[in-house]
């Protein structure tokens, strides 16, 4: 830009540069900075915010615009510039070969030496001649000099008064003659081009043959030193046709010849003018054009920042779209200044529209040339709510999807149990139970006001750093849940909630306890029963503000099942809905679903129970697998001593414990099975050809196991879900219970788990790949966290840690792992009770979401 500027200011010195005046601001921007403060009174603070950044970019904007016609103004006085230079230079350079094709067109008469005396007006001798050259090439010079342009413009009475030395007759005759031969050859020579500088008179004129050339070039010896500075002055076109003028006055037999016009360069020399005219005015009909366009997207853009204000969405998008367009166009074919305007333009039209929307997200003008790849932004830590499943009920009756259900019993027990855990301030964070809809709010810890829970504090007001909690266990709440917790210091805090049943009477005596989930947009489940005597009933809710659409693929033993009236299923905000599976799928022992969720996200869980005839055999919450996957790991498989499996299932073979596995894909999938304890992997004869068909299920016995506590680890060639279903009891006239252990995720991170209210809970951590070193912080009744205990786990093992051997009154447990660990708790009651329930993982807060920069 610095070099551009040096050459324009250099090309203006001779012709000033044409002023084009910046482009007024539309009016219409006014307008809509006035309608903008009469909105933002209602607005709040966010459109503030957007109406004030508006103001900054019209401010930015108008400034650009400045700068645009400044630099606009001087392009085009430098392009106007160069076109004069570049005329005048092709007219000299033709006025130069006209002179001399007629040069060698000439005959000169050689002179002789010793000749007689020349008439009047013609050297009398040869250094005569060169005095006379001299006297015209120094005249021609000075003339060349002293012109008002700078440029040679010698006329013929300048050219005829600097002949060489003759009588004062001669002179004036001289001159009358070259006047009258300028005025015959060229009668009317004038150019037509305003901005074409005058052509000089002599160049048109044919020149005569000059006698006393051949006489310098005859006798070089008597020529002077300084003869050389004339010769070079000779040969300029000035003098040189001042010569031709003195010679023509002094010779009358070339009068008639320098009378003649000379056609041989006038023609091509109008002919390039009007060219070149023709061609200047192409370029300025181009420049008109682009100023035209540039009027056009800045009009636009007024209407759109207008309408921004108090139009309707639908219009203002409308607007947007042409406006960029416009800027597209302009773009693609108008210089670099031009594109920068255009870009301006766009943004300035962006943020009206989001003043008016109220803070809006906003759509880029246009897509850059090299897009950045999309990566995940974490919007600020909202509350952390996760959905707990209803206490288990016994069916009543079945209308359509939505079944009816009755107390399992006299004696039933279910609570909801939870743990929050300050910040380093010992800040406890906000919690509380509420139903789906958020009514019945039931408030478990005091919420921090907002603007104190946002400031990230690593000590009290007294300068110590500690950490406490708060454990909460609610009764006699049967509904589904959302268990929400405040974040502090922008950051999600931790804790979570488990449901935990248990019934020593009724049809569904047992135990079962479940974690409460985040809602998800993809549920797997694997093991669930529909054969007789089995109930699996599917619970699916709603607990976000958006409408979902759910759909459930069910597979069996033999592949998928049919189920088209199971694809369209529509969950309300705050809605709730029960699927009873057998109607989908009937008298099946294995049994998996998938369940799939468009728009809002859901929670899903099932609740299983069984009856061998009028004699309960098990109740449970089932948890949700991972990911499908080609590695499964299921942590906290518990195995009943071998004399009461042999006798619970003597006269019921299917009273063993099992591992079902689902192949989720169409070309089955081939597995074996690892079983890990604590020291390390167990020998299991499994057989060495297992395989799951096309999107099927395949159940394996684990009865040789011994009794213990182990992790389960299923590898295979596809992508696969896994679960184990344990049982516990002794006697088949009694009644028995069983659980479900689910894949599990490792824990990443740092999170805490209540222990179940009923029954004495375990947990059992497993390393698969490598080594891992857990940190477990039991935390007592009171919410008093105990001193760390630092946990080992060997890579390929699996170890149980009771929180009862670090306190009695352990009620919870936080856990910070490597990433490496993967964790289940095992609850055990009675002699014939047993539940399982996964870790829930980190909290979030709130999703991530996907952002593309420049693109």
């Amino acid at each position: 830009m610095s070099d551009e500027k040096n050459v324009n200011s250099a090309d203006s010195a001779d012709k000033p540069a044409e002023q084009v005046p910046a482009p007024k601001p539309a009016a219409s921007s006014q307008g809509a900075a006035g309608s903008g403060e009469q909105v933002s009174a209602a607005l709040s603070r966010a459109e503030q915010k957007a109406a004030k950044a508006k103001a900054k970019v019209d401010a930015k904007l108008e400034k650009a615009r400045a700068k645009e016609a400044q630099l606009r103004a001087k392009a085009d006085a430098k392009k106007a510039a160069r076109e004069q230079k570049s005329l005048e230079a092709e007219q000299e350079s033709a006025a130069k070969a006209e002179a001399k094709a007629q040069k060698k067109s000439a005959t000169p008469a050689p002179a002789k030496p010793g000749a007689a005396p020349a008439p009047a007006g013609e050297p009398a001798t040869a250094g005569s001649a060169k005095t006379g050259q001299a006297d015209q090439g120094s005249k021609a010079e000075a003339e060349e000099k002293s012109g008002p342009s700078g440029n040679s413009q010698p006329n013929a009475t300048t050219a005829a008064t600097g002949a060489p030395e003759a009588k004062p007759e001669a002179k004036d005759h001289s001159a009358q003659t070259a006047q009258q031969n300028s005025a015959v050859a060229h009668p009317a020579h004038k150019s037509t081009d305003p901005a074409a500088p005058a052509v000089p008179a002599a160049a048109h004129e044919p020149k005569a043959a000059h006698k006393a050339e051949p006489e310098l070039a005859a006798t070089p010896e008597k020529q002077k030193p300084a003869e050389s500075s004339k010769d070079a002055a000779a040969d300029s076109p000035t003098a040189k046709a001042a010569e031709d003028a003195g010679t023509a006055a002094a010779s009358p037999s070339t009068e008639a010849a320098s009378k003649e016009p000379a056609p041989i360069a006038k023609e091509p020399e109008n002919a390039k003018a009007a060219k070149r005219r023709r061609k200047l005015e192409k370029i300025r009909a181009a420049e008109a054009a682009k100023e035209e366009q540039a009027q056009l997207a800045q009009s636009t853009e007024a209407g759109i920042a207008s309408e921004s204000a108090a139009g309707s969405v639908n219009a203002r998008r409308k607007k947007l779209d042409k406006a960029r367009a416009a800027a597209s166009k302009d773009a693609a074919t108008a210089s670099t200044r031009k594109k920068t305007g255009a870009v301006l333009l766009s943004l300035a039209a962006v943020l009206a529209a989001s003043a008016a929307v109220g803070a809006g997200s906003l759509v880029a003008p246009k897509a850059a040339e090299k897009t950045l790849p999309a990566a995940v932004t974490n919007l600020p830590a909202g509350d952390a709510s996760s959905v707990c499943a209803p206490t288990p009920k016994l069916l009543k009756g079945v209308d359509g999807t939505d079944p009816q259900f009755a107390a399992g019993g006299k004696e039933i027990s279910s609570n909801l149990r939870s743990i929050a855990v300050s910040d380093l301030a010992k800040r406890i964070p906000g919690s509380s139970f509420a139903k789906l809809d958020g009514t019945s709010e039931r408030p478990l810890t005091e919420r921090i006001a907002e603007d104190q829970a946002l400031e990230a504090r690593g000590s009290d007001d007294d300068g110590q750093t500690g950490r406490t909690s708060k454990v909460s266990t609610v009764n006699g709440v049967d509904d589904a849940q959302v268990y929400s917790l405040q974040p502090l210091g922008g950051l999600a805090s931790e804790g979570s909630a488990l449901r935990s049943y248990q019934a020593k009477d009724g049809d569904l005596a047992g135990l079962a306890t479940g974690t409460c989930q985040a809602p998800a947009s993809t549920w797997r489940f694997t093991g669930l029963q529909t054969s007789t005597g089995s109930t699996s009933v599917m619970n699916l809710a709603n607990p976000t503000h958006t409408t979902a659409q759910v759909s459930l693929r069910l597979r069996g033993p033999e592949g998928l099942i049919d189920t088209p009236t199971l694809q369209s299923i529509v969950l309300a905000p705050g809605e709730s809905r029960a699927l009873v599976l057998g109607g989908y799928a009937q008298d099946m022992d294995s049994v998996s679903a998938e369940v799939t969720s468009l728009g809002g996200k859901i929670t899903a869980s099932v609740q299983q129970a069984a009856l061998r005839g009028l004699t309960p055999s098990g109740v449970d919450l089932v948890a949700a697998n991972a990911s499908a996957s080609n590695t499964q790991v299921i942590p906290g498989v518990w195995i009943d001593e071998k004399s009461n499996s042999d006798a619970l299932s003597k006269d019921d073979g299917t009273l063993v414990p099992q591992l079902h596995v689902s192949a989720t894909g169409s070309s089955g999938a081939g597995y074996k099975v690892k079983v890990l304890g604590k020291d390390g992997e167990v020998a299991a004869s499994f057989d060495d050809n297992l395989a799951v068909s096309s999107n099927a299920t395949g159940v394996q016995s684990l009865k040789q196991l011994a009794s213990g506590y182990y992790t389960i680890v299923v590898e295979s060639d596809a992508p696969v879900t896994a679960a184990v279903r344990m049982v516990r009891g002794s006697d088949p006239k009694d009644s028995s219970d069983t659980a479900w252990a689910a894949s599990s995720n490792v824990l990443a991170g740092t999170q805490a788990m209540p222990l179940s209210a009923n029954g004495t809970g375990k947990f059992a951590l497993a390393a698969v790949d490598s080594d891992s070193t857990v940190e477990a912080t039991v935390v007592g009744k009171n919410g008093k966290l105990n001193k760390v205990k630092k946990l080992a786990i060997n890579a390929g093992s699996s170890i149980v840690f009771d929180p009862k051997t670090v306190a009695d009154d352990a009620q919870a447990v936080i856990f910070s792992t490597d990433a490496n660990t993967y964790i289940g708790q095992l609850t055990l009651g009675s002699e014939r009770s047993i539940a399982w329930a996964a870790m829930p993982q980190a909290n979030a807060g709130r999703d991530g979401i996907v952002v593309n920069i420049g693109g």
